[in-house]
């Protein structure tokens, strides 16, 4: 659980790279996570091209952190496995979820970049990396070994949470 509790976003990386079995353990986190009826509707286009990089951080305008990334992935939706977005959005999340923790447990920092439903990024993404009609890029992730002291907050909060009745 101390990799829950430690997790935030990191925004400035160093200039190492994320080795392959790193690389490795944070997308099979991925695929660790629950979805509706199994149906695993994501795909991970993942980035290590600097220049690409460079080009991903202009996408939309929370995307510059990828621009000195390690390693940037495009977390899709693919709709022949669940034709109901909402849902593949909330899979997503949770494969999203899973690779931000693990990352934090391998030491790597990370920050998660909206997309969808900005249907201008969206598009700006479909077709830069000639995607399909039926994958929707849904957000980016940026990753690299952090280069900047994460500002660590607790943000439970008790007067949120409601039993029995509001």
């Amino acid at each position: 659980m101390n990799s829950i509790f430690k997790r935030c976003s990191i925004r400035r990386f160093q200039t190492t790279k994320i080795e392959k079995e790193k690389q490795a353990l944070i997308l099979k986190a991925a695929f660790a996570a629950p979805s509706a009826k199994n149906a695993q509707p994501w795909e991970f286009l993942v980035i290590e091209d600097e220049e690409e990089l460079a080009k991903m951080s202009t996408f939309t305008r929370y995307a510059k952190p990828l621009e000195k990334a390690a390693l940037g992935m495009v977390v899709l939706a693919n709709l022949e496995r669940n034709d109901l977005i909402d849902f593949c959005e909330q899979d997503c999340a949770a494969a999203t979820q899973n690779m931000l923790i693990e990352a934090q447990e391998l030491g790597i920092g990370s920050v998660w970049i909206g997309v969808y439903p900005i249907q201008e990024w969206v598009q700006t993404i479909k077709e830069h990396y000639h995607l399909p009609a039926h994958i929707v890029p849904l957000w980016m992730i940026a990753f690299g070994y952090p280069d900047q002291n994460p500002n660590i907050k607790d943000k439970y909060k008790p007067e949120y949470i409601h039993y029995h009745h509001w």
